[in-house]
């Protein structure tokens, strides 16, 4: 089979004064000639995320959401998800089951995941009994233990609570985490304190980050990961 290339011969505008906004472009088709005005200003991040990033999946099926965020983590390949829900319990609701699974899958050959929440009271300290109970009823109950005051372990995997309003610096929570990280009320955290104080900790390649919140909330980190995320959901 014999393939035909047809290339498009452009021909040269007649030489005049331009609005600096626009780029004028003479397109020959056939015997006759089109111009055609295209902007030239144009958001250059934007243009390099697209880039970069490739095309982006959407998954509103909460059960293959959470098969992809785990086999992501669990297979220790960089991932990025961002899931929209309806509040925070939602997002603990739906995060705890695999919390749990992934605390028992890794307690063998070791990990470390975390989970940052905006208020320790209001997020982290239901996480945390939520946690407990959901490996209680996995039959883990007598394989955990705490390590420091918000950290749980099973065998030699590791899962931290970490949160904004409250944090606590002790040799517990001096870690890097391996596995997971979990942002929840991502729409209530600001960027810049993610980047200053949770990023430099995030620097393995293979980690998975699931950022859950809301949509709406402008600067916030979970507006920010709704762009840049590789797979975008909702639960």
């Amino acid at each position: 089979m014999t393939t035909q290339i047809l290339e498009r011969n452009l021909l040269k505008a007649p030489r005049r004064r331009h609005d600096p906004h626009e780029l004028d472009i003479v397109v020959q088709g056939g015997d006759a000639a089109t111009l055609e005005r295209l902007p030239v200003d144009f958001d250059i991040d934007a243009e390099l995320r697209m880039l970069t990033q490739g095309s982006i999946e959407f998954i509103d099926d909460r059960e293959v959401l959470g098969q992809r965020i785990m086999q992501s983590a669990a297979s220790q390949e960089f991932g990025s998800f961002a899931v929209k829900c309806r509040s925070v319990s939602h997002a603990t609701d739906f995060s705890t089951p695999m919390r749990s699974l992934l605390l028992t899958l890794s307690s063998a050959f070791g990990g470390m995941s975390a989970t940052i929440s905006p208020s320790l009271n209001l997020h982290t300290w239901p996480a945390m009994d939520m946690l407990v109970a959901a490996l209680a009823k996995s039959g883990a109950d007598e394989l955990w233990q705490p390590i420091g005051e918000r950290s749980i372990s099973v065998g030699a995997a590791r899962h931290i609570f970490v949160s904004v309003d409250n944090p606590v610096c002790d040799h517990a929570t001096n870690v890097f985490p391996s596995l997971l990280v979990e942002i929840v009320g991502a729409h209530l955290i600001d960027p810049e304190w993610f980047d200053r104080v949770v990023a430099p900790r995030c620097r393995d390649e293979a980690l998975t980050f699931v950022y859950y919140g809301q949509s709406g909330f402008d600067g916030s980190l979970f507006e920010r990961a709704w762009q840049d995320c590789q797979v975008r959901g909702i639960v």
